[in-house]
């Protein structure tokens, strides 16, 4: 019978092992401290959290059809799919957070369309009307957008924007990427590495995007989310501004939820000229929404149509003529003299212009509107202004094309479109706010309106 051999293990063999083991843990144990500090919350010299640093905790690592996504070959962050955690608020507006750059800056688009207007991105988004509206430069009635915002120098970068022109979609690419704007539009690269119409980007809403084909025709995105084309330069659609933070951006609140978004940027509200664009303020029992702001104090849109008695109000534009005015059988004279009597509390509003200058197909920037204005108290909203898009069945004060007895309206589906002045509408109508009045209480939204308080007419 035969003895077995006993297997003896020596002690070189031993620290080997041990060694192995020990650079093992050693090499992972640093990976693991690494990543830990780079996307759990890491703190700032003063002790608060950056916005980028919270952004990166909720990264994906198994999954990567959904959630923050790591693209390697770019060296980026992006979103993909449904996601419902990558909400920020920032100066009246809800955006949702595309993804993280490869400075380390935070890229984001407004969750909802902030307003409809002629684009001229036939033009090319640098030439566009859209890039006018966002972005402030020298050229006059620049920056609409850009001037309702709080901090923009401290928060704001410039946006990184996929130039590439697209054939085939099929073939999305993005070898063009430039960061020459502050603010631009979602391209068709976006749209698409996000998930297309799959994603947290289809908001049931029909909006640009900045690409273009080689025959100049725009891409936008339909209300079902799908990818459409258009080649008419007088088409309307919405309007989804795009903005980059910046890296160093500070997290003051929020964990990223619809309900609970992120912010940034926070400062007291005493004056009704403290308070945000699309803030809503309480008047005369009805609800308003902060639609601009200037030196003069704040103009503000009934959050609904005009009702008497409980009805809604329906009238005609004029008997022959589109621009709004105070002259008889104009709805300027209606609501500046007939509505504005019936009206309490009338000292808080003040009167301001109103642009009103017809339009051209050779020309049909936003601009031009200004070449003509009217003074009243109370008028409605036209094209390019804030929020026009969230009342429908309504007048604009934009004019028809190259016509005098042609308004626009929003139609009952929420579509711009061109009618008769003498067609009735329901009426949306918008007020000039003295900049002196106190905020006595509310929080700015529709269950906590702002509570206006005291006129103070000597400041």
């Amino acid at each position: 019978m035969s003895r077995r051999r006993r297997l003896k293990i020596t002690p070189v063999l031993i620290a080997l092992n041990i060694l192995v083991i020990g650079v093992i843990v050693i090499f992972y144990g640093t990976r693991f401290i690494f990543y830990y500090n780079k996307f759990n919350g890491k703190k700032t010299s003063d002790g608060t959290v950056s916005l980028v640093n919270e952004i990166l905790k909720k990264q994906s690592y198994v999954d990567l059809t959904t959630g923050l996504v790591f693209d390697e070959e770019n060296n980026i962050y992006r979103y993909k799919g449904n996601v419902d955690d990558n909400y920020i608020e920032y100066s009246g507006i809800l955006y949702r957070i595309i993804g993280i750059d490869n400075e380390n800056n935070v890229k984001a688009v407004s969750d909802n369309v902030v307003t409809l207007m002629y684009s001229g991105l036939e033009k090319g988004f640098s030439k566009s009307y859209v890039n006018k509206w966002l972005n402030k430069s020298d050229v006059e009635h620049s920056g609409i957008y850009k001037n309702t915002m709080y901090g923009s120098e401290e928060y704001l970068s410039y946006t990184y924007m996929c130039n590439d022109v697209i054939d085939d979609l099929a073939n999305i690419t993005c070898e063009d990427n430039t960061n020459d704007y502050e603010m631009t539009l979602l391209s068709l690269y976006d749209y698409a590495n996000a998930g297309g119409k799959e994603s947290y980007l289809n908001n049931g809403e029909s909006f640009y995007l900045s690409t273009l084909d080689s025959n100049k025709g725009n891409y936008f995105i339909t209300e079902s989310g799908e990818v459409g084309i258009n080649k008419i330069t007088s088409k309307v659609y919405g309007v989804r501004p795009v903005i980059t933070f910046t890296g160093k951006t500070k997290l003051l609140s929020g964990n990223g939820t619809k309900n609970e978004p992120y912010r940034i940027e926070s400062h007291d509200i005493n004056n009704i000229n403290d308070v945000y664009v699309g803030d809503i303020i309480k008047f005369n029992d009805s609800t308003y929404k902060v639609v601009s702001k200037d030196e003069k104090g704040i103009r503000a849109a009934l959050n609904g149509v005009l009702t008497i008695d409980g009805k809604e109000v329906t009238r005609k534009f004029s008997n022959s003529n589109s621009r709004l005015s105070a002259n008889s059988g104009n709805l300027g004279r209606y609501l500046n003299v007939d509505y504005y009597q019936s009206m309490e509390n009338k000292d808080y509003l003040d009167g301001n212009y109103w642009y009103v200058s017809t339009q051209t197909l050779n020309n049909l920037d936003y601009s031009k509107v200004y070449d003509s204005k009217t003074f009243l108290r109370i008028g409605i909203l036209g094209l390019s202004d804030l929020f026009i898009n969230e009342v429908n069945n309504v007048f604009t004060v934009t004019r028809g094309i190259e016509s005098d007895d042609v308004i626009l309206v929003l139609n009952k589906d929420g579509n711009i479109y061109s009618d008769l002045v003498t067609s009735s509408y329901n009426i949306r109508p918008v007020f000039n706010f003295k900049k002196n009045i106190e905020i006595k209480s509310g929080k700015g939204t529709v269950d906590s309106p702002y509570v206006l308080g005291e006129l103070n007419e000597e400041e």
